[in-house]
């Protein structure tokens, strides 16, 4: 209790009480003794006083010996318990440190009200009653879950003068967004209570909802950052530990716990969205209505029947999205670059008039009924298809099936050029590139088209009866280092017809495949395939650095379609040619979703990310070369802040390249974020991010109380309600009393002087 004892000013004044004592010795040892006749009879006089000197003497050497004890005590700032100093009719200094929980579940009703209003309200009281105080002399420090480092208060004096700026500050208060991590939370509260005090005790409170998935998580309730531990461990270390139950018994809540788009989002064409409700409650919700909004447009209404307690219903919206506008400018003849994409704000929510009295007591916490996510729209696909055997008829053509896809609903613009061609096409003006029965192209532009699709370019071969495997294994195999993940060998199958093999599905469902696949899963085994390129594909690959979605159903089960990354492009590559003269699958209505289903697979494999969760950062790859550095952002609430692009790593290649990385950090608001991107000409471009809700805060079950028998928290931590707060008292705590030991020290030193002069005047 008395560990000021250990304080080094202490052994200070230990050593430094010792010091009137030496003095005295070695001023006796100054004097030398000379007999001198004379002296006998002063002798005989001084034996009288002799004893009353000596006592004199004593008493001096003690007040010094004390003075010395009393500044080592004042700079060692000693505390006393307060029972002690209660006697002595002394305050007791103590400061309040609180810690509330505002996290996202502390907007749950309570009552009439959200619960984080009852916390701001109790804390006023409190913040109230004690500084009207006689019998303490208190200091305020106020912590929060979201941002425990940084003290919303730091030891603030709570006195009449102060509680109106200290009540603003609470009244400010608003809940965050964030997860509440109690183990970091309580963590820092510990080491804060844990360290050296320059005032009195400190009395800990700690505002909760006693949800189970913050005080149980994933740790052991043994585990040294468990947060029970913690607080325990915390009401060891203080004059008083509380902790306040502000949560409520309606646990009931439903959520939105996603809303994300089927397929690729591309102008003119039907964009299925999948919005995702979870039932967190106890009790089956019924009929449950959700709307789909598009920015400010009207909204789209389904039901779910039923939502089971536990579990996730999904309801799918369709949406089409307008055009790109296009037109010029006649006052600036200068074409403008287009935008890669238009922004559209969608937002899913529970429609709470439709619930009823019943359904709106099954969802508790209102913020988590929303669903946000940011569509990037582009305004079509760009496919070049490239013919290597073309023909007079349209329909004997290499790329006659393909560009039958460019239709609407499909959001493709196909154009078709010749092998000869491909030389002078600008790769750049394409999102995905088929090469139907080529085998060959210049060295130059093969290696172009290797850094277009490492830069996120899609390439497809389809050969046919026109590629020599020798010509096309040296251009795009080369041994594995090309751009083909496979080699070809020769053809095989039955010229004829008479005999064939068929198509089949690998368990792991590529996502070009998904669509036939969902609706006829044995659609695709019905296809006949009469020839095909054997092939060189060593089995180690697979899985590891390419896909085989596709295989026949030959002896040797050869691949019919491969799938390889390379760099943040795809290679694909088919077996079999793009025309019908070796299988009956571009005449099936199988070819068709799986082709359209396969550019939105590679266009949409190279796209950037457009959620982000709460707690986490935005990045975004940025083309210095076509933008400045410097990207602003705009938050929910309108604010803007600015960073600037990095290269994506510290390495030489990553310095060099003209692809950079802007990020923002620690995202802590629910809404959508703007980036503001300007171009080297002088043209603004805007690139839209979604922040979504964490599900663990949709998850309000209570803290069983089965769970707080025992030694759970620990005989010190006192659990009561926000009603019962104004009625708790503390004792125990310590009281400095420096003040009080340099008074004390005052005192010792005059009345030293005083005695020293009375008794040396006297003798």
């Amino acid at each position: 209790m008395l560990t000021w004892f250990l304080n080094p000013w202490m052994l200070l004044g230990g050593l430094a009480v010792a010091s009137p004592i030496l003095i005295h010795l070695l001023n006796k040892r100054r004097f030398k003794i000379v007999d001198w006749a004379a002296m006998d009879f002063l002798f005989e006089a001084d034996k009288k006083n002799r004893r009353r000197v000596q006592i004199e003497n004593f008493i001096l050497l003690l007040l010094r010996c004390l003075a010395m004890l009393l500044i080592a005590l004042m700079l060692a700032r000693p505390f006393l318990p307060s029972s002690v100093t209660n006697v002595l009719q002394q305050s007791q200094k103590l400061e309040r440190v609180i810690l509330i929980d505002d996290s996202l579940s502390q907007k749950i009703l309570n009552g009439s009200q959200p619960a984080f209003d009852s916390i701001k309200s109790s804390t006023k009281e409190m913040m109230g009653r004690f500084a009207e105080s006689t019998k303490t002399d208190d200091w305020l420090t106020v912590m929060l879950t979201s941002d425990p480092e940084q003290p919303l208060l730091a030891n603030e004096p709570l006195t009449p003068s102060t509680l109106a700026t200290l009540n603003q500050t609470i009244d400010d208060l608003e809940c965050s967004d964030l997860v509440a991590d109690y183990s970091a939370s309580l963590g820092e509260l510990k080491r804060y209570v844990s360290g050296q005090r320059e005032s009195g005790g400190r009395v800990v409170y700690i505002f909760s909802d006693m949800r189970e998935s913050d005080w149980t998580s994933s740790l052991d309730a043994e585990s040294e950052n468990a947060p029970n531990k913690l607080t325990t461990e915390i009401s060891e270390t203080t004059a008083g530990c509380f902790l306040i139950d502000v949560g409520s018994s309606a646990d009931q809540n439903l959520a939105i716990t996603s809303v994300r788009p089927e397929n690729l989002q591309v102008a003119d064409k039907v964009i299925q969205f999948n919005v995702s409700v979870a039932n967190y409650g106890t009790r089956t919700a019924e009929q449950v209505r959700i709307l789909l909004q598009v920015d400010d447009g009207q909204p789209d209404y389904e039901t779910i029947a039923s939502i089971a307690p536990g579990q996730t219903q999904e309801l799918a919206f369709r949406y089409v999205f307008p055009p790109q506008a296009s037109g010029v400018d006649l006052l600036n003849p200068e074409p403008e670059v287009k935008a890669r994409f238009a922004n559209y704000r969608v937002r899913a929510e529970i429609d709470r008039a439709s619930l009823g009295e019943e359904g709106l007591v099954a969802d508790q916490l209102l913020d988590d009924s929303i669903g946000l996510y940011a569509s990037r729209v582009i305004d079509g696909i760009s496919v070049l298809l490239v013919d290597g055997d073309p023909s007079a008829s349209s329909e004997r053509s290499e790329t006659h099936y393909l560009n039958s896809l460019a239709v609407a609903g499909t959001g493709l613009d196909m154009e078709v050029v010749t092998a000869s061609e491909l030389e002078t096409v600008s790769l750049s003006d394409f999102s995905v590139i088929f090469l139907c029965n080529v085998d060959e192209a210049s060295g130059a532009r093969v290696e172009s088209l290797e850094t277009w699709v490492e830069d996120g370019g899609s390439l497809v071969f389809m050969p046919g009866n026109r590629v020599r495997a020798k010509t096309f294994n040296e251009a795009f195999y080369r041994d594995g280092e090309g751009l083909s993940p496979l080699g070809l060998v020769e053809i095989s199958g039955d010229p004829t017809m008479a005999r064939w093999v068929n198509f089949e599905v690998d368990a792991q469902v590529h996502p070009s495949l998904r669509t036939i696949v969902g609706s006829d899963a044995s659609s695709l085994s019905n296809v006949d395939v009469f020839s095909w390129w054997t092939s060189i594909l060593p089995e180690s690959l697979v899985g590891t650095q390419v896909e085989v979605p596709l295989r026949l159903s030959d002896d040797q089960k050869s691949p019919a379609m491969v799938d390889k990354t390379l760099g943040a492009g795809n290679v694909v590559v088919f077996t079999i040619p793009g025309d019908g003269d070796w299988t009956m699958w571009p005449s099936s209505p199988t070819f068709p979703p799986v082709m359209v289903d396969l550019i939105d697979y590679l266009v949409g494999s190279g796209g950037e990310d457009s959620s982000v969760e709460i707690g986490g950062d935005i990045n975004f790859k940025l083309d210095v070369s076509a933008y400045q550095g410097r990207v602003g952002m705009r938050n929910p609430k309108n604010e803007k802040t600015e960073a600037v692009a990095r290269p994506l790593d510290d390495s030489e290649e990553a310095k060099q390249s003209e692809i950079y990385k802007v990020s923002f950090d620690s995202i802590e608001r629910r809404g959508f974020y703007d980036l503001e991107l300007n171009r080297h000409t002088g043209q603004k471009e805007n690139v839209l991010f979604a922040a979504k809700l964490d599900p663990r805060e949709s998850q309000l079950k209570r803290l069983p109380a089965a769970s707080l028998e025992g030694d759970f928290f620990g005989d010190k931590v006192k659990m009561i309600s926000s009603q019962d707060l104004s009625e708790q008292t503390v004792s125990g705590g310590n009281t400095e009393i420096w003040l009080t030991i340099l008074m004390l020290l005052f005192g010792v030193l005059a009345l030293e002087q005083f005695l020293g002069w009375y008794w040396g005047k006297k003798r």
